[in-house]
């Protein structure tokens, strides 16, 4: 883009300032949308009821729930994908709590 007597530094500039400009119009208008949104959201939430307090989780036991025999199943399954093995390569002998 040239300008009639015009050096290159001032297109250069005129450049820089509309893109700039652009930039900043945009973001501007980024905002107003998100705001914008954010109303309208807040807004339809308004409308359904209040959500019931969720009960208390259950105490921790120390035991792990479910079948042992499952939880073998699955530690060997993870240990094989680790080291790349077949599953009927790995035996677990037993199992030991770490803290």
């Amino acid at each position: 883009m040239s300008f009639e007597g015009g050096s290159a530094a001032t297109s250069t500039l005129i450049t820089f300032l509309l893109g700039l400009g652009i930039v900043f119009i945009g973001l501007i208008a980024l905002i107003l949308i998100i705001k914008i949104m954010g109303a309208i959201m807040r807004t339809g939430k308004s409308k359904k009821p209040a959500p019931e307090a969720a009960p208390a989780p259950a105490a921790r036991s120390a035991e792990p729930q479910g079948d042992m025999g499952e939880i073998k199943a699955a530690a060997a399954a993870a240990i094989a994908t680790v080291l790349g093995e077949s599953v009927s390569g790995i035996r677990i002998v037993s199992f030991k709590k770490v803290d």
